[in-house]
């Protein structure tokens, strides 16, 4: 009787021992969340497009987007040529572009190469709605104007929000009226240099003509001798 008595006190105690214990182990996990940077990320008010805004605010193996990740697209107009290949390879033609003349100037791309650019846009523009992100766009751009950012999304209730331009009107204008100012200049020239040709042609046929005046009697007196 005495044995049994001495191990239901033991089994009593052992249980309150354990009690006690795993009541401790669950508060420190408890307790040292208070003195951590918090594991849940409050999206979409947080930023967690890159790294660098995760680390400063969470822990964990939480990252950003990774490097090649196709997020939305952006343009870098400052080192766009105008050259129209990103609308031509997009396959549902969610690009959209206009292009007028502009001054020559040489451009460095994204991969260090010069590129010539002599016309520019007026008008950019990229339907994120429609787009797939396949990124056959940013392909064939040769100075890397056009690109994936880690922007993942663009929640709106409306269509027209989800249009992006890369050129604002004010600058549309000052565009197009450099444009239509280079056009002109370009349309004197090429009229200056047709009048030049056709003065030159002019002249050819007259000497032509003299050439040939001054042959005629040459040849009737050769027929008079024979």
């Amino acid at each position: 009787m005495s044995e049994i008595t001495t191990q239901s006190k033991d089994r009593y105690f052992n249980n309150l021992v354990n009690g006690v214990k795993t009541v401790f182990e669950g508060m420190s996990i408890t307790l040292a969340s208070f003195f951590t940077r918090p594991v849940t990320v409050q999206y979409p008010e947080a930023d967690i497009s890159t790294d660098q805004t995760i680390q400063d605010n969470y822990k964990g193996p939480l990252s950003g987007m990774p490097p090649n990740y196709r997020g939305i697209l952006n343009v870098d107009m400052s080192i766009c040529t105008a050259c129209t290949l990103c609308m031509k390879a997009c396959p549902i033609d969610c690009i959209y572009l206009e292009t007028v003349k502009c001054e020559k100037v040489t451009v460095i791309g994204k991969d260090g190469n010069e590129e010539n650019k002599v016309r520019t846009c007026s008008i950019f523009k990229i339907d994120i709605g429609k787009c797939m992100f396949c990124g056959l766009c940013t392909i064939p751009c040769k100075p890397g104007s056009i690109y994936h950012t880690n922007r993942f999304e663009m929640n709106t209730q409306s269509l027209d929000k989800l249009v992006l331009s890369f050129v604002d009107d004010d600058s549309r204008q000052q565009i197009l009226l450099k444009g239509m100012e280079l056009d002109a200049i370009a349309e004197a020239k090429k009229k200056e240099k047709q009048a030049l040709a056709d003065k030159k042609a002019a002249e050819e046929q007259a000497v032509s003509k003299k050439t040939d005046k001054e042959k005629e009697p040459s040849t009737t007196d050769d027929k008079d001798n024979q």
